[in-house]
């Protein structure tokens, strides 16, 4: 569960004092190697989503210092994941096995005598023999087989954010209510592919070697083809927005006519309108856009009307407002994310709202 804190004195303290710790990390830990982020526990922590003030502190600083979130992410990976290596089996253990096996066969229930086996028999032996070693194939090819095809799925609860990093160490940070899919065992001599419901920030990293360098995000209708960027998106409730905050994206979808694609550039907006059949653009800030990363929320004359569907897609509310003429009225400001119950007491003092709250419902109305 994220924890939001508002812009208040005390948030604001608290902010003060984060950056005066990102500025000694700074002094700390500007010549890490990998050995010293995989030894550090803070960084644990980020890597492992256990103590806040450990996450945030490590996100201000790898944005302050972008040239080492790549050794980072190495780290990262490094931590989370567990490499398993095929255990080989030598011929030489394999043919005592087998002998053990024919001894055992050929010996008498009377341990005193002992029944010859004939050559024939011999035959029968080594046929059943052949056929478990063929079923031992097929079996160990067939748990190969569907252990590189299978899937990885990460999903995040209401209010709820995760760290991924994939097999190329690009990372996704996946927001709360959603769900990344992608195949267990990726190929860097084919496109990497993700499948996403919900909302997450990419961050993808030039794919190493040669071919084809291509990734992409599929929602339920639209594909992103990216190379070596960061971008927001959000697919929610039939609505798919991508957000650019650097490099280069190029956007399709099966609805609209063949051929027919939108190419975007850094700090613009892209939905994909199904009314109009073509992707409807325009100029943001992308940081308004992927600011939860952060653990904060940035409001830019946002509507009460946005704000309701933020508080029923990422936190699993039912927002019934009871008052239309409050739907269009906005807030300016910068929310630090705690916890959903201090963001429901900020809302209702900054908008001047009456928020009740029963169960999952909220009843929102004007003062």
């Amino acid at each position: 569960m994220k924890k939001i804190i508002f812009s208040s004195g005390k948030a604001i303290r608290k902010c003060q004092t984060l950056y005066l710790e990102v500025d000694l990390l700074d002094m700390k830990f500007s010549d890490y190697k990998l050995k010293d982020f995989i030894q550090d526990e803070s960084f644990k922590n980020w890597v492992n989503n256990t103590v806040p003030d450990d996450m945030l502190q490590w996100e201000m600083w790898l944005d302050n210092n972008p040239h080492k979130r790549p050794i980072a992410n190495e780290a990262a990976a490094i931590i989370r994941g567990i490499a398993f290596k095929k255990k080989q089996v030598s011929r030489q253990k394999i043919d005592a096995g087998w002998q053990q096996v024919i001894s055992k066969i050929a010996q008498s229930r009377d341990a005193e005598a002992i029944i010859p086996v004939k050559k024939d028999e011999w035959r029968a032996v080594w046929r059943m023999a052949a056929v478990w070693v063929g079923l031992l194939v097929v079996a160990t090819a067939s748990f190969y087989f569907y252990k590189s095809n299978s899937k990885l799925q990460y999903q995040t609860g209401f209010g709820e954010t995760t760290t991924i990093i994939l097999p190329d160490k690009s990372t996704v940070v996946l927001n709360g209510n959603s769900k990344l899919t992608l195949i267990n065992n990726w190929s860097f001599n084919k496109d990497r592919e993700v499948w996403l419901e919900g909302e997450a920030f990419f961050s993808v990293l030039k794919k190493p070697g040669q071919g084809n360098a291509r990734f992409l995000v599929h929602t339920g209708d639209m594909d992103v083809k990216v190379l070596g960027t960061k971008f927001n998106v959000t697919n929610r409730k039939a609505k798919t927005r991508v957000v650019l905050n650097s490099g280069k994206v190029q956007l399709s979808a099966q609805t609209l006519a063949p051929g027919k694609s939108a190419i975007m550039q850094p700090g613009e907006l892209a939905e994909l309108r199904l009314d109009k059949k073509e992707f409807v653009k325009k100029k943001v800030n992308p940081l308004i856009y992927s600011s939860w990363i952060h653990k904060k929320l940035l409001f830019d004359d946002t509507s009460i009307r946005d704000i309701a569907a933020l508080l029923e897609d990422n936190y699993g509310f039912q927002v019934k407002l009871n008052d239309p003429a409050i739907m269009d009225r906005k807030l300016t400001g910068e929310v630090y994310v705690e916890d959903v119950e201090t963001l429901l007491k900020a809302l209702s003092k900054s908008f001047q709202l009456d928020i009740a709250q029963t169960g999952n419902v909220l009843v929102i109305k004007g003062r």
